[in-house]
């Protein structure tokens, strides 16, 4: 039992790292937060805050998986982690648009979208993408207690939401230390390009 209880424990923390370094769980955010302008404080914010709704999604859908049994993990893949992708394509595809418009009415004054609704599509394109890799964890966890299945709740939201601030961080400061220059009137197109990508990506994998 001790072993067992160690193991999903271990396991449990390996899952939820190696799904923070996805970059759709914190490039989006770095790569906004300097389209936006937003200070690496905000930035942090929006990202935990999402962080959170991905691991309360996760935890939800695990405990459900603990319930009603394994089966139900097919519908999650099928439309929850494609919907992920598309709101970050739509977000890329907006940059794009928007950055093309300023250029075309000759506007630089660097014009920005609702910081509210940026926020409010990263938190549901990560909230909508529950780490499908953990779910049979919480299965295995339903046959111990229903102790096991909160600590190992925590252990994932814990790990998931620290791996993305970490990451966060430095690619917001690497991005930030990077001198456009001769393209910086291209930013938001570039922001967008790259978002665009990382969508499609997630598409393609899933």
């Amino acid at each position: 039992m001790y072993n067992t209880t160690i193991s999903l424990i271990g396991a449990t923390f390996f899952i939820a790292l190696t799904h923070a370094i996805m970059p759709n769980h914190w490039m989006p955010f770095a790569l906004i937060g300097k389209g936006q302008k937003w200070s690496l404080m905000k930035t942090v914010f929006i990202t935990a805050i999402a962080g959170l709704g991905h691991s309360l999604t996760t935890t939800l859908l695990g405990f459900i998986i603990a319930i009603l049994g394994f089966h139900i993990t097919k519908y999650a893949e099928t439309f929850a982690e494609p919907l992920a992708g598309s709101i970050l394509i739509v977000l890329g595809i907006t940059f794009v648009i928007v950055g093309r418009l300023r250029h075309g009415t000759h506007n630089h004054n660097h014009a920005k979208f609702s910081d509210k609704t940026i926020a409010i599509s990263l938190f549901i394109m990560l909230s909508m993408s529950p780490c499908i890799a953990a779910l049979p964890i919480f299965l295995a966890a339903s046959a111990f207690s229903w102790s096991k299945l909160l600590l190992l709740s925590a252990i994932l939201s814990v790990t998931t939401i620290f791996g993305m601030l970490v990451l966060t961080i430095l690619a917001y400061s690497g991005v930030k230390k990077i001198n456009l220059c001769s393209v910086e009137e291209y930013e938001k197109e570039i922001i967008g390009g790259i978002l665009t990508i990382i969508g499609i990506i997630s598409l393609m994998v899933h």
